[in-house]
């Protein structure tokens, strides 16, 4: 079975792909703020971490390897969102949402592809992107958002570059709207029926990472739905 490394383990969509890996019979270890937070399941193994921190970030990549011996599939889903036109976004607004989508990324998947770069089989990392950061008509009014995962598009591109003598590949799911909790929360008057199931999300995660998909090489998944 394979090990499993995911942040943001706790949100919307990390609860449906921890889930999906567990009931693959995989070895989930989920980096979250608050392991307690978390139930407790056979395979799972919940990693305190704060995303910001860079040390802390390849620490938790090598306590992973050193506990279970590699990383096969790597998923990182630490992200936030910001509504704001051009006119609407000043540079601290850009940067914050750099922080939470492009930073928390990056420091995770550089070491990552570190450890995989030397492991025989390689392995798969796993992106969120986003449809305003693909398409500028969406992206307008969501100006900050939509630049700080156009970062995780050319972090994809870059990995998928250097590792591919190495068989390591990056993929980049970039849904519309993903059907959790607090975004209905956010938009209590949209057409719910229109938005994403983190569920068929979590499949399609493991389809590229461990399913027949993991032959795609620089896979971008357009998961728009309906909308």
């Amino acid at each position: 079975m394979a090990i499993v490394l995911i942040t943001g383990a706790t949100g919307g969509l990390g609860r449906s792909v921890t889930q999906q890996f567990l009931q693959m019979g995989h070895t989930v270890v989920a980096a979250v703020r608050d392991p307690q937070s978390m139930p407790t399941q056979e395979g799972l193994h919940p990693y305190t971490l704060d995303v910001s921190d860079e040390q802390a970030c390849r620490q938790f990549v090598e306590n992973t390897v050193a506990e279970h011996g590699a990383i096969d599939v790597a998923v990182l889903l630490v992200g936030g969102f910001a509504m704001g036109t051009l006119l609407d976004t000043d540079y601290a607004a850009v940067e914050a949402q750099l922080k939470i989508n492009f930073q928390s990324a990056y420091q995770v998947a550089r070491p990552v592809f570190e450890q995989m770069s030397q492991q025989a089989n390689g392995g798969r990392i796993v992106l969120i992107g986003s449809r305003p950061a693909l398409d500028p008509t969406a992206g307008q009014h969501v100006v900050a958002y939509a630049l700080s995962k156009s970062l995780v598009n050319s972090l994809a591109d870059l990995i998928n570059a250097a590792g591919k003598k190495k068989n390591v590949v990056a993929t980049v799911v970039a849904p519309s709207t993903i059907d959790t909790p607090s975004n209905r929360k956010d938009m209590p008057d949209a057409d719910f029926k229109t938005w994403i199931n983190p569920a068929e999300l979590a499949e399609m995660i493991a389809f590229v990472s461990l399913g027949a998909g993991k032959t795609l090489r620089e896979p971008v998944l357009k998961a728009y739905g309906q909308a």
